[in-house]
Formats: C-alpha cells, sequence, structure tokens
C-alpha cells in the first residue's frame, strides 16, 4: 500500500486496520525502518483500530513524514486507477467510474473533466437508452485511451 493511497483512503473514512500493516510491509520492502513500524507491520488478526493508528503515527513521526494534501492524495489515487485500467481492460468501466467519483470529490478540475464525460457515457451506456450506440468495446477503447493520457500527462 502506497502512502497516497493509504491517506486517500484515511480522508475518505474509508481505512481498515489491515490497510496500515499493508502499508508499513509496503515501507519495509521499500528499505524503510523504524522501531514502530517494524511492530505495525508484524501485527496480525484481530486488530485493534487504536493501536493499529498508534503505531501508524508514531512511525510517520519516526520516519519524519508529512501528511499529504487530499488533492495530492486524490492525484496519486487516478493515477493509480488509471494504471489498474491498463493493466486489466476487463474492469475498465468500473475504474473509469471510481475515478470519476475522485474527480467529483474534487469539484471537476479541468484537466481531469474527460473523466466526467466518461461518466456520462458509462451512465448512458449502462442505465440510459445508449442514444449513441455506444458498443462495450468502444466504451473500453475511450476509457482505456483517457487513461493512457492520465499517466502521459502527469509523467511530465
Amino acid at each position: 500500500m502506497e502512502t497516497f493511497i493509504l491517506f486517500y483512503k484515511i480522508h475518505q473514512s474509508n481505512v481498515k486496520p489491515i490497510d496500515y500493516i499493508n502499508w508499513a510491509l509496503k515501507m519495509l520492502e521499500n528499505d524503510c525502518s523504524s522501531f514502530s513500524l517494524n511492530i505495525l507491520s508484524s501485527l496480525r488478526e484481530p486488530l485493534n483500530i487504536f493501536e493499529v493508528e498508534d503505531y501508524f503515527r508514531n512511525a510517520l513521526s519516526e520516519l519524519d513524514i508529512q501528511e499529504p494534501s487530499y488533492k495530492e492524495c486524490a492525484e496519486f489515487y487516478i493515477q493509480h486507477l488509471s494504471k489498474k485500467i491498463l493493466e486489466n481492460e476487463n474492469n475498465a468501466i468500473d475504474i473509469a467510474y471510481q475515478i470519476y467519483v475522485v474527480v467529483r470529490d474534487l469539484d471537476y478540475p479541468e484537466d481531469l473533466e474527460e473523466w466526467c464525460n466518461i461518466s456520462d457515457m458509462i451512465d448512458d451506456f449502462r442505465y440510459g437508452d445508449n442514444h449513441s450506440k455506444l458498443s462495450k468495446a468502444a466504451l473500453i477503447v475511450t476509457i482505456v485511451n483517457e487513461a493512457k493520457n492520465q499517466l502521459r500527462r502527469n509523467s511530465k
């Protein structure tokens, strides 16, 4: 679990104790180490959320990690989801809708507006009359192309 994704989940109040453990393991894989991080990574079920969060806060302090802004976390999460689309196009429609939810929460920034258009296409395809006669394959191609554009824009 990447730090930005963990903080995104925290901001969304959607974090689970296991997310903190997965974050700690990822940090150890990346050659980070601290007393609390080591303890956090070794905790097992059943997990006490208060204990887990306490070790997490201590690990952040020990590693001198500052909490990123919601915007930074959300933008990283969009990148992560875009990569997931390219890794497995079978879930492209569901993942594109997840991206739209993040874009909506960011109050529709101009550079992400294409995800709003894609969300409208998804809604029309799934629930509307599909006036544009959009096929599932064409919708997936549109989503994949925007995921590629998203990754290209943010790699510069």
